[in-house]
């Protein structure tokens, strides 16, 4: 079935996400709004071209886009911070990155990774074939290779993976952003994929808390399922949730203490810290209640 790139919804309603792609052009303008800030926790150059018009313009009239903007700033910083010291990690250094929903992110471009790696996005067609156009000119500072696969057709993903994991030594697998919109079950299919392939040492990503799942909106929900785009993958268990699968945690950064450290309000984070505390005094491990940022290693 082909994907709406925006417009009407099928009850005839007009819908602000025409589909996943619309949210790439979002998280763009948040990364453009942030470059912009004179305490900017990074510099993105590209972002606000990539984001255009239609990013500002979905910012704008998304209930509650703005409120979440904090997210997608701390968790680039995070990301950036966490890429650097795999791919600057003497020894045990990464020489190949593998950017799975690459999205319209522009790390080739702006962080100064070693002329050495070898980067490897892999997106939807349409969204590669735009950044691609508008990205023409510039030059990336690694090796950049960008890969058109549907990563939710199975047998084409796993045939991906062998001929990349054939070709690399020791490969970090990027997934920013994007196991939020799958089911459980696809997430542990995505994990038992990857820890198929032994030079898939790392394993980098984000992980929503269930309670921010929960406090959307019903406004938001309805846009994103007008879009067919469906926040959804908060597992009660936290990081724990890939170890059936053979990953262990090997550095773990919690949104909360990030977005401190960072000095990048939190909405409604009051709120957040309550429903953690009640989750610690029941027994519950903080880890498996808030959100954060997870390099997981192989077993």
């Amino acid at each position: 079935m082909k994907k709406r790139s925006g417009g009407a919804s099928p009850d005839g309603s007009s819908s602000l996400i025409g589909d996943i792609t619309d949210t790439a052009r979002l998280i763009a303008f948040y990364r453009a709004v942030e470059s912009e800030r004179s305490d900017a926790l990074f510099r993105d150059p590209f972002a606000r071209l990539l984001a255009g018009k239609r990013g500002e313009e979905i910012a704008r009239r998304l209930p509650g886009a703005r409120q979440s903007a904090w997210i997608t700033s701390v968790r680039t910083r995070v990301l950036d911070e966490m890429i650097m010291q795999m791919v600057d990690g003497g020894i045990d250094r990464v020489d190949t990155v593998l950017n799975l929903a690459a999205g319209l992110d522009t790390r080739p471009y702006r962080l100064a990774l070693p002329a050495s790696l070898k980067w490897i996005e892999v997106d939807l067609p349409a969204i590669l074939a735009y950044k691609q156009e508008k990205l023409a000119d510039e030059q990336s500072s690694c090796l950049l290779e960008r890969i058109p696969l549907d990563l939710a057709l199975n047998g084409e993903r796993k045939r991906l993976f062998a001929r990349v994991g054939a070709e690399a030594q020791r490969l970090m697998v990027i997934t920013e952003g994007f196991l939020l919109y799958m089911m459980p079950d696809q997430v542990a299919a995505l994990a038992n994929d990857l820890y198929a392939v032994p030079s898939f040492a790392w394993w980098l990503t984000d992980l929503a808390p269930p309670a921010m799942v929960k406090m959307l909106s019903p406004a938001l929900r309805s846009h994103l399922a007008r879009g067919r785009v469906q926040m959804q993958f908060a597992p009660e268990e936290g990081a724990a949730f890939f170890r059936s699968s053979g990953w262990s945690i090997a550095e773990f950064r919690g949104s909360e203490e990030e977005t401190r450290r960072l000095c990048r309000e939190m909405p409604f984070g009051w709120l957040l810290g309550l429903l953690i505390g009640l989750a610690a005094r029941n027994g519950q491990q903080a880890v498996s209640k808030t959100g954060g940022f997870l390099l997981l290693a192989r077993e």
